[in-house]
């Protein structure tokens, strides 16, 4: 091998090593700025593309930040927010905001919470309005994943509603399967009210410009899918919100 060649191969290794050095280097500060400032547990990965490759372009080519629960339920008060994996492509700084191209969110509601957000919602809603305020009281969320429905509840189980997600045509919608539990009837009252809590909760979950991209009943709870593109990571982040319709129908 002739001695120009042994050096050019030398100046490829040294570079190629220089970009590995430097990869893992950008990787290993990036996932601590973010874990740093998110609760203990939590995890970022960047894919198999370069990362060092795509911030020459200006962009992040993808990032995943998996964290984990920070909730507390106590009664019908919640702090925290449930466990999170945010899947994020694209990554470009927009001033001192990451904004990603493409972003999509996956969280679990457990039963306990979806309760104890109803129950605020609800309150909000009825006030004291005497009769109505002492009926709906949501006891209990039950997520029944065999049957893709979810049981609420309430007045102890003298009375409830079981309701089918369904998503149509990018719109989530609920179908009431059964408003007569325990041989008590639901008022129209009732049904009205639980329909717009819901709607309020799923609101509370959604950011931005984002939308409900898949809902569905899992193994103690509802797991919400939300998508959205050109999504400010601090917006995310202060969960600021815009609302997403949500249909409720009786079948």
């Amino acid at each position: 091998m002739s001695k120009a060649w042994k050096v050019t191969l030398s100046i490829i290794a040294g570079v190629l090593l220089l970009f590995a050095i430097a990869e893992g280097g950008i990787r290993a500060f990036i996932s601590h700025q973010v874990t740093s400032q998110a609760p203990e547990g939590t995890s970022v990965s960047f894919g198999a593309k370069p990362v060092t490759l795509g911030l020459l372009g200006g962009k992040f080519p993808h990032m995943t930040v998996d964290q984990q629960s920070t909730l507390v339920v106590d009664g019908n008060q919640f702090t925290g927010n449930p466990a999170a994996v945010v899947e994020m492509d694209n990554v470009r700084v927009a001033g001192n905001d990451p904004v990603a191209e493409e972003l999509h969110m996956t969280t679990t509601l457990p039963n306990e919470y979806v309760r104890a957000m109803l129950n605020q919602q609800l309150e909000e809603q009825i006030g004291d309005q005497g009769f109505l305020s002492n009926l709906i009281t949501v006891s209990a969320v039950t997520a029944n994943p065999e049957k893709e429905t979810f049981t609420i509840e309430f007045t102890g189980g003298l009375a409830g509603i079981e309701l089918r997600p369904t998503m149509r045509d990018g719109q989530l919608a609920l179908e009431a399967e059964n408003t007569a539990l325990f041989g008590f009837d639901l008022p129209d009252e009732v049904a009205n009210a639980v329909s717009d809590a819901l709607s309020q909760g799923v609101e509370g979950n959604t950011v931005g410009t984002m939308r409900v991209d898949d809902f569905q009943v899992v193994p103690g709870g509802i797991q919400i899918t939300l998508a959205g593109t050109d999504v400010n990571f601090n917006e995310l982040q202060m969960m600021t919100e815009q609302p997403q319709q949500v249909e409720t129908r009786s079948s």
